[in-house]
Parts: C-alpha cells; structure tokens; sequence
C-alpha cells in the first residue's frame, strides 16, 4: 500500500478505515484487462462493478444510473459515507453475503423477487479485484464501533473526569458512572442541576473542605 495521507490520531476506527478505503492506493486486478494497476479500494470496486454491469448488458445510461446509486450517501454509526461503501464494510467487517441487485435501467432493489434482477455477489468481486485485502483489513484491527461503545470513548476522552466506570450487564454496556472534582465554592445547587443522576460529596484535607467530588451516572 502507498499514500502520502496521514491517519490524525483521534479518529474512530471506522473512520481510519474509511480513510483508507477511499485513500489509500493498493494492487489490484482490472478484471477487464488482466492488468495489475494501483487504486484505492473504492474506486477499484467501482470499476469492477462497473465492468460487471457491462458484462451483464447494461448499457452506459444504465451503468450511470447504476453508479449514481451506489453513490448515493447514507450514514453508519453516524459517519457519512456511500451506499457501496456502506455495503463494502458489511462484507470486511461483518463478513456478510451481500449482493448487489438491480435492474436492466441500473436501479437498486431491495430483493431478488421480480422479473429481470441482475445480481453482482460483491463479497467475490472484491476478492477477484484485491486479492488478500480481508487479512489486510484484519492485520488493521479496524473495527466498525457500536454507537455505546463510542459513547464510552467520548466520555474517556472527557478532561473534567479523572475516572470513568464502564458497567457490563449480561456481557453488553449497560451504563458508566464518570467522577469529577468541582471547586468548593460552588454551590451544590448548581451542581445538581447539571445531571439528573449523580453522587455528591465534599473532600476534606486538615479539617478544610477542598473539593466537591461527583459521580454522574449515565445509561448507555
């Protein structure tokens, strides 16, 4: 693989695959031509679909609409990202069967059932295209992220908590509870406006209150 882009260090690890999928150039195969050319993993996967979808007898109105399709931006754990990419990380990350289905304008369908489907199984095409790129994907370690668990991440990531406990609850996350120190002269009042579940207490030191300490405790 080769790219003068840099992944920043903050971002989730969806998004670092994500970058990598549309950034990254890496080998693969024009199925058209035989030929060993470098791309990035996205626009690969749009040839190769686009080439298949000529094999099938799509003409080119019918092969843009196509594309225009798989373009066509959705979200995923909150990130913005394609429909094909979206299908693409189902099958690197979920190791899903996905199919892409569509008809002879080129038009997306929900399913199989109808006259005229034409089906490209895109867990083959993409291993066709880039030979070996599931390990590639494995020796990241990129996962995609529940929307708890980069809930929790956000709270770690918090400055004013010194403490965050994650509680499980039947092996999933259930809740966390995050402390904080707080100034001593502010008023309590206050401080219990700020969360509807907390645990308030004051620190002492010499027989002088220093600190208020909170608990906040958040359902995840």
């Amino acid at each position: 693989m080769k790219s003068n882009n840099s992944i920043t260090a903050n971002q989730a690890p969806l998004e670092q695959l994500l970058f990598c999928l549309r950034n990254k150039e890496v080998d693969c195969v024009l199925l058209y031509s035989d030929q060993n050319v470098s791309l990035s993993f996205i626009n690969g996967i749009c040839q190769a679909i686009r080439y298949q979808a000529s094999e099938l007898y799509l003409n080119q109105d019918a092969i843009q609409e196509l594309s225009s399709s798989l373009n066509e931006q959705t979200s995923r754990n909150g990130i913005s990202l394609s429909y094909l990419e979206n299908r693409v990380l189902d099958v690197m990350i979920g190791e899903k069967s996905i199919l892409i289905v569509f008809n002879k304008d080129g038009k997306l369908i929900d399913s199989l059932e109808g006259v005229g489907c034409l089906v490209i199984h895109l867990a083959e095409l993409i291993k066709e295209t880039f030979p070996g790129i599931h390990h590639w994907a494995k020796e990241l370690n990129l996962i995609a992220l529940e929307q708890k668990e980069v809930k929790v991440l956000n709270l770690i990531q918090e400055k004013n908590y010194h403490s965050v406990k994650i509680i499980k609850r039947k092996g999933q996350l259930d809740r966390v509870e995050c402390e904080e120190k707080m100034p001593i002269d502010k008023k309590v009042i206050d401080i219990m406006r700020d969360a509807a579940f907390q645990s308030i207490s004051i620190n002492q030191e010499d027989g002088k209150a220093v600190h208020i300490n909170r608990v906040v405790k958040q359902k995840l």
